[in-house]
């Protein structure tokens, strides 16, 4: 039997783990439940993959993240290993396919969503194969207390019924302690090892830059031999500053989820090369992406907390050398964050009025419209019921996590269109000539299954075909869609909803205190995010780490607040900190140059000769004992 190093060098090419890895992976072959607090960029994946190509069974990863699933899927199949997804839009034609590649093709890992491993029929095939490994990846979500509570994380303790023996590996970023308490208790774990590494990275020097130019303030702190990912809200600002950007002698690139997987794969492979060196995205782009050599992770926009900005800002220096992560605001960041986030949050009276509103846009009566699933226009949504386009978001966001609904923002790219009228009334409106016969006629000729199936139109080749303006043309799908005549999809951005529960009254009154608990925990991030800013006179990793839960009462000595500090200090103050340091514990001069912003050698050169402190054969410093 292979070993886990020999495993991680045959389909990984590493030839050494990083901590904990390989405790953790042994603790599993062990037969031992684990809990793993791991930030961003520790190799979370490596651990349960390498751990499941150990074991003789199947390894079974819940995730709620159907982007990182599917990347995750593709690397595993790149390397020769099979994996499947089960992924919540899937119909049960192509959901019981894939259960049999699971449970007769040989497959090593079957990936799926908390929400997809409710269905009694998944629950069914599971329990017939092979598990050897439970993971649970962002655990967090088992708990009410956690940034990203899921109900259905409560009831994954039932795929473990089957095989009680098998290991459970549970995963997040970040965890405080009555977090960490909630996964033991609601994952049942038996006597589980914890791992516990902390969120603050001692290479990333954490910094706020206040500037009413924020976009050339980015272009001074950017350097053009370096990697750097830059984060904004809009998908419409990731091009925008690319392009801006690049103006000034940059290679930049952009990325988001309204590309196509072509230009997407396009941008990430010349990103992951240096051909391109700043990336513009929007925050979901780094997930399962590991470049070692990113040196500045910039927002330009406010994260909406904090446990989301140490895992964006952590993708910066996973090499372990010196790194950046920069926050650049204004004064209209506090004013837009304010009346858009914080004021913005959505109180339970309004969310019930959009729960209601969603049921009554698609007509669904009382009891029934489970599993109903359509495209939806938000922006008219919000109009025909008069609601605020933000508040209306943040409310149909909570919908989602309490697991009523379920949306998917995807892109069409090509227009599609159904005729919903009897061919005899197609004739008739033909014949007449009525507005838009051209379209209809083109249909006939062109499109053989377009009375039964959603089919892909070129109005291009309507227009000229009939030598109509192209503009024309699409007045007219319009105008036929108005009329029932035909269904008609433009090409552009989808919204897709489906709804997980049917239209009742009593289910909301049934979520309404968790909703209600869900709103306070976000009122309290969004007030951290606002102390993290304006915080002047506390270490940024210092703050943060106590943020977590976590005992961190050293000073960085490389985030701007520290810096600051370092900056003001006499001669006499900074030979006392060296002292103070010291005496704590031995420490190389890299350890301890990291808490301070200015060169300090002449100070340690003058504290030898004075024969204060000395320096041991490891080259480390330690302070002389007095008597």
């Amino acid at each position: 039997m292979p070993t886990p190093i020999q495993i991680l060098q045959q389909y990984w090419g590493y030839d050494r783990f990083r901590q904990p890895q390989e405790q953790i992976i042994n603790d599993i072959l062990s037969g031992n439940d684990v809990i793993g607090i791991l930030p961003t960029g520790s190799g979370k994946s490596v651990i349960y993959q390498v751990a499941g190509l150990l074991l003789n069974g199947i390894t079974v990863v819940i995730s709620p993240l159907i982007a990182l699933i599917e990347d995750q899927v593709a690397g595993l199949n790149r390397r020769g290993i099979k994996a499947v997804a089960l992924t919540g839009f899937l119909n049960f034609q192509e959901l019981e396919r894939l259960l049999n590649n699971v449970q007769f093709g040989n497959t090593k890992f079957v990936f799926l969503s908390p929400e997809r491993l409710q269905n009694e029929y998944v629950q069914k095939r599971l329990a017939q194969m092979p598990i050897s490994l439970i993971t649970v990846d962002e655990a967090h979500c088992i708990s009410e207390w956690g940034h990203d509570f899921r109900p259905s994380y409560t009831k994954i303790y039932m795929l473990r019924k089957p095989v009680p023996d098998t290991p459970v590996l549970a995963l997040t970023a970040t965890a405080k302690k009555n977090v960490i308490k909630d996964i033991e208790t609601y994952l049942e774990l038996r006597q589980p090892k914890i791992y516990k590494t902390s969120v603050v990275r001692s290479n990333i020097a954490y910094k706020i830059d206040h500037s009413p130019q924020k976009i050339n303030s980015l272009i001074n702190h950017l350097k053009k031999d370096q990697t750097a990912v830059v984060y904004v809200k809009t998908r419409k600002k990731t091009y925008q500053y690319a392009q801006y950007v690049a103006q000034h002698g940059f290679k930049t690139a952009y990325f988001h989820g309204g590309m196509s997987f072509e230009d997407k794969q396009n941008a990430l492979i010349d990103w992951l090369q240096n051909k391109t060196r700043v990336m513009f995205a929007t925050t979901a782009f780094g997930m399962g992406i590991d470049k070692p050599d990113v040196r500045q992770v910039l927002h330009m926009d406010l994260p909406s907390s904090l446990e989301n900005y140490v895992q964006e800002s952590g993708r910066a220096g996973r090499d372990g050398k010196l790194s950046e992560a920069i926050i650049l605001i204004d004064d209209d960041d506090f004013k837009y964050f304010e009346q858009n986030y914080l004021q913005l949050i959505p109180d339970t009276d309004f969310i019930y009025k959009v729960y209601k509103s969603l049921y009554n846009h698609f007509y669904i009566p009382e009891f029934e419209g489970k599993d109903f699933e359509a495209d939806m226009n938000f922006v008219e949504f919000c109009k025909r019921f008069n609601l605020n386009l933000m508040q209306t978001l943040n409310a149909i966001q909570i919908l989602e996590a309490e697991e009523i609904i379920k949306t998917k923002q995807t892109r069409r790219y090509i227009p599609t269109a159904k005729i919903l009228v009897s061919p005899h009334d197609i004739r008739s409106y033909i014949k007449n000539k009525r507005v838009g016969y051209q379209i209809l006629d083109f249909f006939v000729r062109s499109y053989t299954d377009i009375f039964y199936l959603d089919t892909k139109i070129n109005p291009k080749k309507i227009a000229a075909k009939y030598d109509l303006p192209l503009e024309q043309v699409y007045q007219w799908l319009k105008e036929l869609d108005q009329k029932n005549s035909i269904a008609y999809q433009p090409a552009g951005d989808v919204f897709i909803i489906r709804f997980l529960e049917s239209h009742d009254e009593n289910l909301f009154l049934y979520h309404r205190k968790r909703i209600e608990k869900r709103l306070e925990l976000k009122r309290t991030q969004l007030k951290a995010v606002l102390a993290y800013i304006t915080n002047k006179t506390k270490c940024r990793s210092v703050f943060l780490a106590e943020y977590f839960d976590e005992e961190h009462t050293k000073d960085c000595g490389i985030c701007d607040v520290c810096q600051a500090q370092n900056n003001q200090m006499t001669d006499k103050d900074i030979i006392q900190k060296i002292r103070l340091l010291l005496q704590k514990q031995a420490l190389s001069k890299y350890d301890l140059q990291k808490a301070f912003s200015i060169d300090i050698s002449p100070y340690l050169d003058k504290l030898i000769e004075n024969g204060q402190i000395y320096i041991s054969t490891d080259f480390k410093y330690h302070l002389k004992k007095i008597g």
